[in-house]
């Protein structure tokens, strides 16, 4: 079993995700800090439930590697198949997020919720 090319793949992942963390992180710290403006408040709430739905996406992926064979997933092809099934979940969650727009969304209610506690209004 050939594993050299999975700490590359795990680190590009593990980068990926602590960047976008603190990227979300200070966009809501400035927020906090009325440094921006409502535009740029809804923008960073719907990157935040973008977010929220890639890791669901990814977890439930991850259910279906249960009843795969553990010799297919080998191999630097796979890791790109993974790379780019990564880039389509996040495609993904970002589309839900656009598409589930509206009074009731998560970005919405974290939006409207974060403009009262910090009173933006």
């Amino acid at each position: 079993m050939d594993i050299a090319g999975i700490s590359s793949y795990t680190n590009y992942l593990v980068d990926t995700n602590t960047d976008k963390t603190k990227e979300l992180e200070g966009q809501l710290n400035r927020a906090a800090t009325s440094e921006v403006e409502d535009d740029e408040l809804l923008e960073a709430c719907k990157e935040f439930e973008a977010y929220l739905w890639e890791q669901v996406f990814k977890e439930m992926q991850k259910t279906t590697k249960l009843f795969s064979d553990e010799e297919a997933d080998e191999g630097y092809a796979q890791n790109m198949v993974n790379c780019f099934q990564d880039t389509v979940v996040q495609n993904l969650a970002a589309q839900m997020t656009d598409e589930s727009a509206g009074d009731n969304s998560l970005a919405q209610m974290l939006y409207t919720q974060m403009k009262r506690n910090y009173n933006l209004d």
